[in-house]
């Protein structure tokens, strides 16, 4: 057998731990099996240049497509691609270079509970006899008769727990009943205690939970985290490839989301002092790929044509199978879905919007799968754009998460490139707000034409050079930056973000033709999910990926998907009105469309 060897890991933070493996391993599988985030976009195909780290002792020499991929500023300092450094012998990786997880900012949501619509939780108190030693009643046979008019579905452990207080030649013993939907009774205790629900927003980027009391309605915790399905691919299309090549590919695909829910459900327990046995009932929301990953189920029908899963109605099942830290009893609801890759998350969006449906709007979650539906007097028409994942940050050359060290905001001010950075930290790259804001800094002033390619202006304004991707120009010069490295904008990612751009604009022209409506008609423009809540307004009609509007009609609603997942949660019709809803959309597939070519190109100029 191999020696193994030991790799030491010196985190962002500066947490440092070891971590034995065999010769012949990566640094990005050394640090995916260690559960650390390599950085990657591109699943493994190494070609994002993204998975950048330090690294020193026995490590293979830098490759000629290595090189290629970083700059030379990069390569003097010593900096490696996670996915080419071959760890060869005792080594010492240094992850500085990436944003931590717990720097990503947390999704905005608008829920408040509404106290006239319950949640159909409740509890019974009521009295049993005790034991007698003349004629003996079991113990549910009991409970049964003073309740008659209840269904008992209780667990085993709760006969075992009521068994060690029910003693013989006891008097009368007063019992809570936790009763579900007025009629079922999960569980009966000694004592009132509070009773959880968890409301899941999935999505192909970062993952939201929150935990509500099923009684009141209560938010109590809420915890995000990055998807780490990214291990496995940036954007939908690389995670469903893996889960086909892979043997156990989409069996890994489904643990690991497993695993990222059940971390949230320790977090917020823990911040509440409750335990998860205590969380009852489940609504989950997301695109359909990632609910059939949640759910364990085959993806092969996302692959080719006609692009569809195995349920599109909206579901109610027992959680137990999916080893989540919950009460083995739990039920699991999932609204339904619209249509191809549209799912339960938009049909959660229009959940908070119902009061609206006699009006016309737009509805735009803008990430990695653009979801769009628009509406027009009570009748809707949605569809998905596959932005990829651009506007997140990700594919663009200094791009990244929304993370301590990322720019999220740009400006210039007397020809001087003023900016902030989150976390008030040394600039390590440039999110998805940021990269959004200086598209519309570099339109405004002439830099850029309307094709996307860089002007003579540009000179005026910034240093402009070749780079390995055409030309670029340095935002920040190396003193400037975490890295020590300058931060650049090249002509690829004017090009990343035109693509994104001319997707999600072509999926709302198309909608907006359906629908019969003309941009001056629009009431309302509604921007949500967590990336579109810090997205400047002003700067998302400069690029064009917005119709023409007066500004005031544009409102961010934050994490509406998580709101309606908590909505459905806690209302006591909440499953019946996401099906009446669904019963109001007609899906539109986008490259079925005869005038999407055509529109898709015209949409990719500024």
């Amino acid at each position: 057998m191999a020696e193994q060897i030991k790799v030491k890991i010196i985190q962002a933070d500066g947490e440092t731990f070891f971590y034995w493996t065999l010769p012949g391993k990566t640094v990005q599988q050394v640090l995916e099996m260690a559960g650390l985030e390599s950085g990657g976009s591109c699943g493994g195909q190494r070609n994002c240049g993204k998975c950048k780290v330090r690294a020193e002792g026995g490590v293979s020499p830098l490759e000629e497509n290595e090189q290629h991929l970083l700059m030379p500023e990069e390569i003097r300092t010593g900096e490696r691609l996670a996915c080419y450094c071959i760890i060869t012998d005792d080594a010492t990786v240094y992850l500085d270079l990436l944003a931590p997880d717990y720097t990503v900012k947390k999704r905005v949501s608008h829920y408040k509970p509404d106290p006239h619509n319950h949640s159909g939780v409740e509890y019974k108190s009521f009295f049993i006899p005790g034991q007698q030693q003349e004629t003996s009643v079991p113990l549910l046979d009991r409970m049964q008769e003073a309740l008659p008019e209840y269904r008992f579905e209780l667990g085993l452990d709760n006969l075992n727990e009521l068994y060690k207080i029910d003693r013989p030649g006891r008097p009368a013993l007063e019992l809570h009943a936790l009763v579900f939907d007025q009629q079922t009774v999960y569980t009966v205790e000694r004592e009132k205690k509070v009773t959880l629900g968890l409301a899941l927003d999935l999505g192909t980027t970062s993952l939201f939970a929150a935990l509500l009391n099923l009684e009141s309605g209560e938010v109590l915790a809420t915890a995000s985290q990055s998807n780490m399905q990214r291990i496995y691919g940036q954007d939908m299309v690389s995670r469903l490839t893996y889960a086909k090549e892979q043997a156990d590919g989409a069996l890994s695909l489904h643990k690991i989301m497993i695993n990222n829910i059940n971390a949230m459900i320790d977090d917020m327990v823990s911040q509440i002092g409750l335990s998860g046995d205590r969380i009852f009932k489940l609504c989950a929301v997301g695109n359909p790929v990632m609910l059939h990953f949640f759910l364990g189920l085959t993806t092969d029908g996302f692959n080719s044509a006609p692009f569809s899963g195995l349920f599109s109605t909206s579901l109610e099942i027992p959680v137990a199978q999916l080893e989540l830290r919950v009460n083995r009893l739990a039920k699991l609801m999932i609204p339904p879905q619209l249509g191809g890759f549209v799912g339960a998350d938009m049909t959660a969006c229009l959940i908070t919007l119902q009061k609206c449906f006699d009006t016309a709007f737009l509805l735009c979650d803008i990430g990695t799968n653009g979801e769009i539906a628009v509406c027009n007097k009570g009748e809707i028409w949605t569809s998905s754009a596959a932005a990829g994942p651009a506007l997140e940050g990700g594919a663009l050359s200094c791009g990244m998460r929304a993370g301590a060290g990322a720019i999220e905001r740009f400006r210039l001010n007397d020809k001087k490139l003023e900016y902030q950075v989150i976390g008030n930290a040394a600039a390590k790259g440039i999110c998805g707000s940021g990269a959004v804001d200086l598209l519309a800094v570099l339109l405004a002033n002439d830099c850029i034409s309307r094709e996307g390619t860089f002007t003579d202006r540009a000179e005026e304004y910034f240093t402009l050079r070749e780079g390995n991707d055409g030309q670029e120009i340095i935002l920040l010069d190396q003193a400037d930056t975490a890295t020590g490295n300058p931060l650049i904008f090249t002509q690829e990612d004017i090009r990343q973000m035109q693509l994104a751009k001319g997707a999600i604009r072509t999926g709302i022209d198309i909608l907006m033709k359906k629908a019969h409506l003309q941009p001056s008609a629009l009431e309302k423009i509604y921007i949500a999910g967590s990336f579109g809540s810090y997205l400047d307004a002003d700067n998302l009609l400069k690029i064009g990926l917005l119709p023409a509007v007066k500004r005031e009609r544009i409102k961010n609603i934050g994490n509406a998907a998580a709101e309606g997942a908590m909505i459905t949660l806690i209302s006591n019709t909440g499953l019946a009105d996401a099906d009446q809803i669904r019963k109001k959309v007609h899906h539109v597939e986008l490259a079925n469309q005869p005038d999407f070519q055509e529109r898709f190109l015209q949409n990719l100029n500024f």
